[in-house]
Formats: C-alpha cells, sequence, structure tokens
C-alpha cells in the first residue's frame, strides 16, 4: 500500500525546505493560515496569515545570522492532518546554537490546504534559555 497523497506531499515540501526552498510548503498553505509555535520560536508565537508566516520566516532567520535551517520528515498525513518531526538548527550573533526537535501538527483543509499548524519543541526549556539569552528585537513581534 503507497503513502497518502499528503504524505507524500508533505515530505516533498519538507525535501525542498532541507536545500532551503520553502517555495513548495509555502504554496500548500492556505491564505488565512495561522501558526501558533511553541518556545522554540521564541518571540514570534502566533502567526496569521500568509504575509505574517514570510516575515515570521525572515525575521526568526535573520535572528539566527542567516544560520537557521529545518531538516525535517513527514511521520504521518491523512485526508485532515500532517504530523512532521522537523530538526532546527541555527547559531545566534553571540554564538550560541540553537538546536530545536519539534513537532508540527498541520491541519487539513478538504482541498489539501493547511490552515493551521501548532508546533511543539520536545526541547522547551533549552529553547526559552536560549531566546531569553539571545533577546531578538523584531520589526514586527507575533504574538
Amino acid at each position: 500500500m503507497g503513502n497518502h497523497p499528503n504524505f507524500d506531499r508533505a515530505e516533498a515540501a519538507l525535501a525542498a525546505a532541507r536545500e532551503g526552498d520553502y517555495g513548495p510548503g509555502f504554496d500548500g498553505l492556505a491564505d488565512d493560515i495561522v501558526m501558533v509555535n511553541g518556545p522554540g520560536a521564541g518571540p514570534w508565537h502566533i502567526a496569521r496569515g500568509k504575509d505574517e508566516l514570510a516575515l515570521l520566516q525572515m525575521e526568526f532567520s535573520a535572528a539566527l545570522g542567516d544560520t537557521f535551517h529545518q531538516d525535517g520528515h513527514c511521520v504521518y498525513a491523512d485526508d485532515r492532518v500532517a504530523i512532521n518531526l522537523i530538526r532546527e538548527t541555527g547559531k545566534a550573533p553571540s554564538g550560541d546554537l540553537f538546536d530545536n526537535l519539534a513537532v508540527y501538527v498541520s491541519r487539513l483543509r478538504p482541498d489539501g490546504k493547511t490552515d493551521r499548524i501548532w508546533t511543539v519543541d520536545l526541547d522547551a526549556e533549552h529553547c526559552e534559555q536560549f531566546w531569553q539569552s539571545n533577546a531578538a528585537n523584531p520589526s514586527r513581534p507575533f504574538s
């Protein structure tokens, strides 16, 4: 039995993201996407809409000196949900290393577009400590 089509779509988007191409993943988002992040995202807790999500990605990457990298794999998908395990790494200008393993849960609409994402950081304590030590000053904080 083959993979669910949403599993294959999620895995293809994650493979592109590993190469720094977030286009396929972004294309799979609903225009009214809501992303609710755990402590790994620092001050970028909630993003509403594709514009805020793109800004979140750019500001987050800039806060890590453009060293941010994601290496993810889909672990489950069906008609309603995709669950991905994603390792996120980077280096703050201070030299502190950011190393997070997160579960991304994406709710899928009937057309296959993701309309909501929740992230759960498996090392939340490390993430909280990292952002306390490396306070970022985004131009537009999300909350």
